[in-house]
């Protein structure tokens, strides 16, 4: 809220120039997108040296499992934002625990990697709930979603 009164603050015509769902958005691609390129910067490192992963018994799916993971982390950190939003806003305070648990088993699924269906398949199922739920919170109906998951 105090955000919002800051941006009336400095507008012209004294409305706040962006709908909190925008912000809630805007703020986690934000989020999502610093996370992408943190990791990133580090699997590229990796991939440097000294040595090359997948030399001398590890995964050759090394590389390619973790930009499916970084790709499902920025596309989670955009629902989160959506979803703790959401949350502050409505003061319900469940919906912000909800996506700090997400964020606890998605990153704790990681550990699971030499096993990748055991990271990326519940990450995914994950975030599909997740992107759900956000499309519901944003004003979304279950019929256009429905809809949608039918091609209809």
């Amino acid at each position: 809220r105090k955000a919002i009164e800051g941006l009336v603050a400095l507008s012209e015509d004294g409305c706040s120039p962006i709908s909190i769902q925008q912000m809630a958005y805007v703020a986690g691609v934000g989020f999502g997108l610093m996370s992408g390129a943190f990791s990133m910067i580090n699997l590229l490192a990796d991939a440097l040296g000294p040595g090359t992963v997948g030399i001398h018994g590890d995964s050759q799916l090394y590389f390619l499992t973790s930009a499916f993971m970084t790709m499902v982390l920025i596309f989670l950190h955009t629902f989160w934002g959506i979803l703790f939003f959401h949350g502050c806003e409505h003061r319900r305070w469940w919906e912000i625990a909800a996506v700090v648990v997400m964020h606890l088993a998605v990153s704790g699924s990681t550990f699971c990697n030499p096993l990748y269906v055991g990271s990326l398949v519940p990450s995914y199922l994950l975030m599909a709930a997740a992107a759900a739920w956000a499309y519901l919170l944003s004003g979304g109906s279950a019929q256009n979603l429905r809809r949608f998951l039918l091609c209809k």
